[in-house]
């Protein structure tokens, strides 16, 4: 009897326990469906309003729907009904843009170009399929606008297209404002061009120096923690430590490295982990959608150099003027 008891006892446990797990399903890729920890949401489309007084709504508080993953973008009902609309409504969302005072409304406006573009379609994890290169066009004229091109960048790498490289370079070329050269240059990592002069693989001679921080709390992400006085205080443990094979440019330490990007470093850390605390790590899945931190880096003569947005700006606008025409062309 006492057997019997706990068997249904177990049975009863392992029941609840499968009750309160989510399960992480891969996407359906159907229209219209938000995918959310454990399933996804049917979204409700809006068909009857009209096209601008929809668009207007972006002005409104409007949040962005939790989906339980960073990966999926919580785009809410508005947003779907105007991409639901199709291409229409993209010369609209632009003119929005430009007219609005509103950052929610801008910000809504550039979200609401990505789902046109990705046609209301999620399909993945790790990877994401943009269709519509008339919305793609749409938010690249957007990336001149520095209060918004790293929101831009961000949702175009998801899908990096080799057509978008020469854009890139024609901005780089004269580009003064870091909030516009930042993004474009760390997106780099995602479009995965063969020998650019900055943010490469490092060989394991470079990549596993490694140095020891003092941490507090090593597992817990304090509100008040300074992400940016921690990478600091790294790379110059990283230069006095191995001063013949790491540089470290004083320019660096004036520049806010961690404005949207926030991560708390380890104790133990060697080049390989701090590029992957800082989410610039070449070909790492998690470049999919992050950014990253404000820090840039090249070999050169067997060193490791890390440098300012200026430093990699000049270094990747002397490569691409002496890049071959026919190299060139191959990015269409």
């Amino acid at each position: 009897m006492r057997k019997i008891f706990r068997y249904f006892l177990l049975m009863l446990l392992i029941s609840q326990n499968l009750k309160a797990q989510r399960v992480d399903r891969a996407p359906t890729g159907k229209e219209n469906l938000l995918p959310v920890e454990g399933g996804s949401i049917a979204m409700k489309i809006d068909s009857v309003t009209a096209l601008n007084k929809l668009i207007e709504k972006l002005n409104s508080d409007w949040q962005f729907i939790e989906t339980g993953k960073g990966y999926w973008i919580g785009y809410t009902d508005d947003m779907f009904s105007i991409a639901n609309r199709g291409d229409e409504t993209i010369p609209v969302l632009i003119n929005f843009f430009d007219t609005t005072q509103n950052k929610k409304g801008k910000v809504g406006a550039i979200y609401t170009l990505h789902l046109i573009g990705i046609q209301r379609q999620i399909v993945g994890r790790f990877s994401e399929e943009f269709i519509n290169p008339k919305a793609r066009s749409a938010l690249l004229s957007l990336l001149k606008e520095k209060n918004y091109a790293y929101n831009v960048i961000e949702l175009l790498m998801r899908d990096p297209w080799q057509s978008d490289i020469p854009y890139f370079f024609q901005i780089l070329k004269d580009e003064t404002e870091d909030e516009i050269i930042w993004p474009i240059i760390s997106s780099f990592n995602r479009y995965r061009i063969q020998g650019l002069p900055v943010n490469t693989q490092l060989p394991d001679s470079l990549g596993n120096l490694s140095i020891r921080l003092k941490v507090k709390n090593e597992n817990v992400l304090e509100r008040d923690f300074d992400f940016d006085a921690q990478i600091k205080e790294a790379l110059k443990k990283f230069g006095s430590k191995y001063p013949e094979s790491i540089k470290i440019e004083q320019g660096i330490y004036s520049e806010e490295l961690s404005k949207y990007y926030t991560t708390k470093l380890s104790s133990s850390l060697s080049i390989n982990g701090l590029l992957m605390s800082l989410g610039v790590e070449p070909s790492s899945p998690f470049n999919y959608c992050q950014i990253g931190c404000k820090i840039q880096y090249y070999t050169q003569d067997k060193k490791l150099f890390f440098c300012t947005i200026k430093t990699a700006q000049d270094r990747l606008n002397n490569w691409w003027d002496k890049l071959p025409t026919e190299e060139k062309e191959k990015f269409k």
